[in-house]
């Protein structure tokens, strides 16, 4: 039966679902005492995704884009020397101290051995992409994988020649999208397939030359979802998209208008089998999960993709299978209480940046190893037999079980994956224990520039100056490359920084939580990512599919 539980870490009630239970048992665990919401910040706390630092390398004195700040305790190599023979983890190995708490331990383990700067792996001319691979060309990409001459992208795949984007594949010159698939040519577009040249619009498959529009298919030269000729379209069009601001601010708050007030489905599901969450596709029995795709057996799991038979986790890919309270596992197998970035895993506990290895436990940074606790190699019947041990002393200490203290993750929740996806306060973060890196806070503005109304009137000195943003205070600068991109496209030249844009788009999407309700045209029950106090019209997908 249910379990009723109040949260440890915010306070709130909660219940554990008989079948949350069950796959805690499985797992060989009781139900813990700290809810789902508040688990997935404490691992999300533990990735950086975005926020980038200039240091040098401890080896070599070059400087490197790097996830650390110079001012951090960690030792940083750069990823030739980091993924060289020239140093070796293992001899940071440290015996385990059974009178101490394995925590504290790990923690200091942590301290000493060397992080690579960036996850960054066979990018060319990519340097500031993070936990990426293949990029060509292109410059802060975020969890994104083969994408040339992009910028700003976060999980996006195989896009080019695009910006500002999220969660969206195999696009070409798409501006300020999410969820955008298979299109070209799209701007300020949502949740949308096989599309080109469509404006600020929404759920549209298949659409050409549309403005204003949602739920649409098959459908060209739209405007508001009212059909025009062609050239009385392309007048209108040309009216619209002017590369001004002031045009594109109306736009945009029609757009918004309208958005409120769209027919929806209750879920961004697709191809699906037994299915409770959002942006699920082509997947089976995967419950409480947010952007899965392919993947099966899941529960309580934000982002995945060919996942199987997984539990409590964040950002799992590439066939991992058997995984329980882990953060940024590829490949990997059995990996219970891991952190990014665990890569070709088998049988890991508390494990952080290993690779290619198998039965480690506390270990930091070790690639193709077996059998090591702290980085220290054991034989197999040896480290079975420590592991035995460790085990019951941390159950005697009450840390068998639970994800690391959120003081021990690298960086500050306002530097982590967590402040995106869940936003805190300063105030908030530190009272629930999490870290804050006030560096990150860049609030003086050395120099404005007023950028021009109208894209065509922007100088090339607009590259040279610090653009004071109007979301938060701080400062950024557009590069060439961008610059020419708006030009090219009529698209005016942001008011806003990397974050706030990132942030706005976030926000545009549902919340990772789900609720219970019914469809408003023929009450069907249905479990939604759209609470209550929405103004959108939900309907279940049997009334949604009627409207096409």
């Amino acid at each position: 039966m249910p379990l009723n539980k109040v949260c440890k870490t915010c306070s709130n009630s909660f219940v554990w679902e008989d079948a949350d239970i069950k796959n805690f048992h499985k797992f060989g665990f009781e139900p813990f005492d700290i809810c789902s919401r508040c688990m997935h910040m404490q691992r999300l706390a533990f990735r950086n995704d975005r926020v980038f630092y200039r240091r040098k390398c401890d080896p070599t004195g070059e400087i490197v884009v790097s996830l650390y700040h110079p001012k951090s305790p960690y030792k940083v190599y750069k990823s030739d020397y980091y993924y060289s023979d020239k140093w070796d983890a293992v001899s940071y190995g440290k015996d385990f101290d059974f009178n101490r708490p394995f925590f504290e331990q790990f923690y200091e383990l942590k301290l000493s051995v060397p992080r690579l700067a960036i996850h960054n792996m066979n990018a060319f001319n990519s340097e500031y992409c993070n936990m990426s691979y293949g990029n060509k060309n292109s410059y802060m990409i975020f969890g994104g994988d083969m994408n040339e001459d992009s910028m700003y992208g976060v999980l996006c795949d195989q896009n080019k020649s695009c910006l500002d984007l999220d969660f969206s594949y195999r696009n070409e010159l798409i501006y300020f999208c999410s969820d955008v698939v298979d299109s070209y040519g799209c701007q300020f577009s949502w949740n949308s397939n096989n599309c080109s040249q469509c404006y600020f619009s929404e759920d549209l498959i298949g659409c050409t030359e549309c403005i204003l529009c949602f739920n649409l298919r098959n459908q060209s030269f739209c405007i508001e979802n009212k059909k025009y000729e062609k050239n009385e379209y392309f007048r209108k069009k040309t009216q619209m998209i002017t590369g001004k601001h002031s045009d594109f601010d109306m736009i945009f708050r029609r757009f918004l208008e309208m958005r409120e007030n769209r027919i929806v489905k209750y879920a961004h599901n697709v191809g699906c089998q037994d299915c409770v969450g959002d942006y699920i596709k082509n997947s089976k029995n995967c419950t409480k999960c947010f952007d899965v795709t392919d993947s099966e057996d899941l529960r309580d799991v934000i982002y995945a993709s060919k996942a199987k038979d997984c539990f409590q986790c964040d950002l799992l890919g590439m066939g991992s299978e058997l995984c329980f309270n882990a953060i940024s596992v590829f490949n990997g197998r059995d990996v219970l209480f891991s952190t990014v970035y665990s890569v070709e895993a088998y049988g890991f506990r508390y494990c952080e940046t290993c690779i290619n290895s198998h039965d480690l436990f506390g270990c930091v940074a070790l690639g193709h190893k077996e059998y090591c606790i702290l980085n220290k190699q054991y034989k197999e019947n040896e480290y079975k037999e420590m592991v035995g041990r460790i085990i019951e002393h941390m159950k005697k200490t009450g840390e068998w079980g639970q994800f690391f203290p959120a003081k021990v993750s690298c960086f500050g929740y306002n530097e982590s994956t967590a402040n995106l996806y869940f936003p805190l306060a300063k105030e908030e973060a530190l009272a629930k224990g999490f870290n804050w890196a006030d560096d990150v806070e860049r609030s003086s503005v050395l120099q404005t520039y007023d950028v021009p109304d109208d894209i065509r009137d922007v100088k090339d000195d607009i590259l040279d100056v610090v653009l004071g943003c109007r979301g938060c205070g701080g400062n950024f600068k557009i590069l060439h490359q961008e610059l020419d991109f708006y030009r090219r496209n009529f698209i005016p030249v942001p008011a806003k920084c990397l974050n706030c844009r990132m942030k706005k788009r976030s926000e545009m999407r549902n919340p990772r939580e789900i609720w219970k309700r019914n469809c408003m045209k023929c009450g069907e029950a249905v479990l939604s990512s759209y609470d209550l106090s929405r103004k959108e019209i939900v309907y279940c997908e049997k009334c949604y599919l009627k409207n096409f």
